[in-house]
C-alpha cells in the first residue's frame, strides 16, 4: 500500500533539492504494469521524445504543459491518455504526476522498459 500524500511530498521536496530539479521514484513494477511519481520544479523541461508505450499521466500536484502536434496543459487532478507522437513536457509550476504504462511482450525482465527521461 502506498499513501500518495506521503510520496507527493517527498517528490516535490527532492525535484527542488536536485540540481536538475527532477526526481523520479517507480512505485509499481508488477508484470507489465509500471508506475512511476516523476516530480519537476517549476521550469524544467523533459527532453523531446516518442514512446509506443500505452501509457497515462495523472496530475497529482501542479501543471505541466506537453508541446507536442497539438499543445495541452494539464493540471493538479487532470487524468490524461498520452498519445503515440512526439512530445516534450515542461513543468509550469512545481509538479508531481503518476505515469502508468504497460509495456509490451518485447520487454526484458527487470529492464527499465519505460524511459524516464532527464531534463534538459
Amino acid at each position: 500500500m502506498v499513501a500518495l500524500t506521503n510520496v507527493i511530498t517527498l517528490a516535490i521536496d527532492r525535484a527542488r533539492e536536485a540540481a536538475d530539479g527532477h526526481y523520479t521514484r517507480h512505485l509499481v513494477r508488477t508484470g507489465p504494469l509500471q508506475q512511476t511519481v516523476i516530480a519537476l520544479r517549476e521550469g524544467v523541461r523533459l527532453a523531446e521524445h516518442e514512446s509506443e508505450v500505452p501509457a497515462t499521466i495523472y496530475i497529482l500536484y501542479g501543471a505541466i504543459r506537453v508541446d507536442s502536434a497539438e499543445p495541452f496543459v494539464l493540471e493538479s487532478g487532470y487524468l490524461h491518455e498520452m498519445p503515440a507522437q512526439r512530445r516534450s513536457v515542461e513543468a509550469i509550476s512545481d509538479t508531481v504526476l503518476l505515469l502508468t504504462a504497460v509495456p509490451g511482450p518485447d520487454s526484458v525482465e527487470g529492464e527499465d522498459s519505460v524511459h524516464v527521461l532527464p531534463p534538459l
